[in-house]
């Protein structure tokens, strides 16, 4: 039986996990087990309990930050649940203090440490504690300058040029100083399409930066944007050492880490194995003893049953348990003093690209749609917790969530099979459909980042992870049922930027990130930076009317229009079936032990 427990304590190291599950929340989800926590919908609040990990190394005194709590209860709810007393084994409990350190199991997702090149889901999640955005926001958009870069910033009356003050006397991680002039050479990085910043589509309205002082950064807009704000808010906003990256290289943060300036660093990473992020009690926050910790250790831990045991047992304190293991749920759920974050994910989708064929013709589009069963696709790839895709990209609490009286696309073979052979027929083809023709940017697509491609098969794209692995022989069984014949694409190496940011890959096995606003996920995955080709580089009806319905909810001041216009954006990505094949949205579950965290009321 699970119980309820009171939400009434702000205690900072709770903080700091409740920060970093709003952070894995946010997350782009490419792996469909350690990032099943990418974009957890806001769920009723109920608990925030104390934190208590391994003694201290210092005492601070304690000092409440609620911005890092913005993100608590807008990711999970959490519960206590029942059995079982502690072993000899469970670490013991100490008093509440600032430091030591807090081991957060999790399957392996840590492909490299480069933020700016990187694509699982959970990459948020440890991204954004080892650096602080240009316009940091909380949970309701809010903006949150304690942890921004920018101290303030104006606009101009036409909309189009935002002036932003930045901080003084920031250093980097490697020592060299943060001024206005690295934090533009940071954005014009992310722009360049040859740098493969996986953030890139998000801030793709920016047409100008320059740095006007040391202090002034000014960026200038190809159109009236009012979501980059919020885009400035993540990856793509955060700065790395120029320094540092001109002599050492690329490939060295890749294995390293970037310098930022954020409230930890990465001390050290060994794939597979762990991720050490140390505090940088350097930060600008420091005299208000942010942070809390001495370190925070991501585990790496594949089997999901050792994860499960090593909680039970106090080897760490937090770990995140993928929906397809029921057992472990199960017995995670039936132990006391165990507590459980559930939070509802965004849509997990099978992308191809719209605009090459044959995908550019609906009927195909429609016949994946309904190659898929979904009931079945969520009950053997999450365990049933999931919420199976009606029409709405956005998880069912959001207020810009779209319903509809009646799906469309419910699973049928027979009649996708048809598709297809009227398709093949018209076009002198014979089934199965084995190949993706070209396509050929114009001139005005390859000003924006247009990528031509060549004649390829259809594949289904994704990593050699476990869980993915049996996703994509669940989807490609799907496909192939009914007149595809797809060739499995597995772990060749850049597979964000080949999905992201060429558009070569499909299917490619993703998931849709869910950020506070619609348009941190909307407009990168649907609109004009160019995701799936659905507006910018596309060129049919469907296409372009999405592309405008989405430009105008970029320059939408009011609320309530913002919402009629995005949920008309899933109106027509519905109708048109474009972006690929929608599936579930992806529960994500966290769970820690009373002996570690404990409620106060």
């Amino acid at each position: 039986m699970i119980n309820s427990v009171i939400r009434t304590s702000t205690v900072k190291l709770l903080l700091l996990l409740a920060g970093l599950m709003l952070m894995f929340a946010i997350a782009c989800g490419g792996d469909d087990d350690s990032a099943s926590d990418s974009a957890a919908a806001p769920a009723e609040e109920k608990a925030a309990p104390t934190a208590i990990v391994k003694e201290s190394v210092h005492e601070d005194a304690e000092k409440k930050d609620d911005s890092a709590a913005s993100g608590a209860a807008a990711t999970a709810t959490a519960v206590s649940v029942k059995k079982a007393e502690p072993t000899a084994t469970t670490a013991p409990v100490v008093s509440s203090k600032n430091g030591g350190s807090l081991q957060w199991g999790a399957a392996p997702n840590n492909n490299h440490v480069f933020f700016q090149q990187y694509t699982p889901g959970a990459g948020a999640g440890w991204a954004m504690k080892i650096g602080d955005p240009l316009m940091a926001y909380g949970k309701g958009s809010e903006w949150l300058p304690e942890k921004s870069m920018a101290e303030s910033f104006e606009v101009s009356t036409d909309g189009q040029t935002i002036t932003f003050k930045v901080r003084e006397g920031v250093k980097f991680h490697d020592g060299t100083d943060y001024n206005a002039q690295v934090h533009a050479w940071n954005l014009n990085w992310v722009l360049d399409p040859d740098n493969a910043a996986v953030t890139r589509p998000q801030i793709s309205a920016i047409d100008k930066v320059t740095a006007i002082d040391d202090t002034t950064l000014e960026i200038h807009t190809d159109r009236v944007y009012t979501p980059l704000l919020n885009a400035l808010g993540m990856m793509g906003g955060m700065p790395f050492s120029k320094i540092e990256y001109e002599e050492k290289g690329e490939d060295h943060l890749r294995t390293f880490g970037a310098s930022s300036t954020g409230p930890f660093m990465v001390e050290e990473w060994i794939q597979g194995e762990k991720t050490v992020f140390r505090a940088n009690r350097e930060h600008y926050h420091q005299e208000n003893t942010y942070p809390y910790l001495d370190e925070i250790v991501w585990v790496e831990i594949p089997d999901t049953q050792v994860r499960g045991a090593a909680l039970a047992s106090g080897q760490i304190h937090v770990a995140g348990i993928d929906s397809k293991a029921k057992d472990v749920i199960a017995q995670l759920r039936g132990t006391d003093g165990i507590f459980e974050a559930k939070g509802m994910a965004g849509v997990r989708l099978s992308h191809h690209n719209a605009a090459r064929a044959p995908f550019d013709d609906i009927r195909v589009r429609q016949a994946a749609q309904m190659a898929i069963d979904r009931a079945a696709w969520n009950e053997v790839l999450q365990g049933g917790e999931g919420h199976v895709y009606m029409g709405s990209v956005l998880p069912p609490t959001s207020a810009f969530a779209y319903e509809v009286d009646e799906y469309m696309y419910e699973y049928n073979p027979e009649k996708a099979r048809e598709l297809l052979e009227e398709y093949a027929a018209e076009k002198g083809l014979t089934l199965p459909l084995t190949t993706m023709s070209a396509f050929k940017c114009t001139d005005e697509q390859l000003e924006i980042g247009c990528t031509d491609l060549v004649e390829a098969p259809i594949t289904v794209t994704t990593t050699t992870s476990a869980a993915n692995v049996a996703r994509a022989e669940f989807e490609a069984a799907a496909y192939n049922a009914v007149g595809f014949e797809v060739t499995m694409n597995l772990g060749e190496g850049k597979e964000g930027p080949r999905t992201f940011v060429t558009k070569e890959a499909s299917f490619s096995l993703r998931g849709f990130g869910v950020r506070p606003h619609p348009a941190g996920s909307m407009d990168s995955y649907m609109g004009y930076g160019g995701y799936w080709n659905n507006g910018s580089y596309g060129t049919s009806d469907a296409q372009m009317e999405l592309h405008e319905t989405l430009k105008a909810a970029g320059q939408a001041f009011d609320y309530q229009e913002q919402v009629r216009l995005y949920k008309k954006c899933q109106q027509i990505y519905l109708e048109h079936a474009l972006g690929g094949v929608k599936l579930a949205n992806a529960p994500s579950f966290k769970y820690w032990k009373s002996s570690s965290l404990r409620t106060q009321a």
